[in-house]
């Protein structure tokens, strides 16, 4: 793809909320990723969960939920954070077109950017389709856990 893609992350607010909530992955994706619905749900009942929009200039193409337990003990000093990706969506329409890719080089910088940040985990289904060749791309290596019949991969930072 030559064109440069310009990718984003933004706050979801009352103004992009229901564009956010209709972005869907494809059909036979349903079972391996919540809906954005759910996540941003969880994300409000969790001191520790940090969400946003993925935009391509102005138009919202995806989903990220990290949880980031610096957020959760920001004020006690000697505690080691830990950082999730918890969720991770592109919508059915821009998938296959690099727009993850570039999403989740943004988040993986974000992550970098935050306090003693050393390693960055995900889960993923072990359902056929699922996202782990995508995730060892960017380095992520296998740790060998399971986490709620979900394989655990790691990013050392």
């Amino acid at each position: 793809m030559s064109e440069v893609l310009k990718i984003k992350l933004k706050k979801i607010s009352k103004l992009n909320l229901i564009s956010i909530l209709q972005l869907d992955v494809k059909p036979e994706q349903r079972n391996l990723v919540a809906s954005n619905v759910k996540s941003i749900a969880e994300a409000h009942f969790n001191k520790d969960a940090w969400f946003r929009a993925i935009y391509s200039d102005n138009d919202p193409i995806g989903f990220v939920m990290i949880s980031d337990s610096s957020l959760k003990y920001k004020s006690n000093p000697n505690h080691q954070p830990s950082y999730f990706l918890w969720r991770f969506m592109i919508d059915a329409r821009y998938q296959g077109k690099g727009y993850g890719k570039e999403a989740i080089k943004l988040v993986i910088n974000h992550v970098k950017s935050r306090p003693k940040a050393e390693e960055l985990l995900l889960s993923h289904s072990k359902s056929d389709g699922n996202a782990g060749d995508f995730y060892k791309k960017f380095g992520f290596e296998y740790t060998g856990k399971v986490i709620d019949d979900e394989l655990v991969m790691s990013l050392k930072l």
